[in-house]
């Protein structure tokens, strides 16, 4: 059974105690929980009287833009080793062409 491996993990974001069933490591998960914890209380901490569902909604906003920027980021330096990784295997190709002539 899948489930067999999983582990629970108690956590607390946002005042609430939550227990988390998860195949990740404990502390994995309990550094999720604390990044997610302290962007709830980023946004609660500059935006003074804001309901709990409004900080969360941004928190999630906030989260999913640094995700976002991220893979953006990823897929650049992708393309950039691409690119290398092309010019390199023709450079490659041009010193084995020359060798065997």
């Amino acid at each position: 059974m899948a489930d067999s491996k999983r582990t629970i993990v108690s956590v607390k974001i946002y005042n609430q105690e939550l227990k988390i069933r998860t195949d990740e490591p404990p502390e994995y998960v309990r550094d999720v929980a604390r990044y997610v914890d302290s962007k709830i209380y980023e946004v609660v901490d500059n935006v003074p009287g804001i309901s709990s569902t409004k900080a969360l909604i941004l928190a999630a906003m906030n989260i999913a833009d640094e995700l976002f920027k991220q893979r953006e980021e990823h897929q650049k330096l992708v393309r950039q080793l691409q690119e290398r990784s092309e010019q390199l295997a023709q450079k490659l190709s041009e010193i084995t062409s020359e060798i065997d002539t």
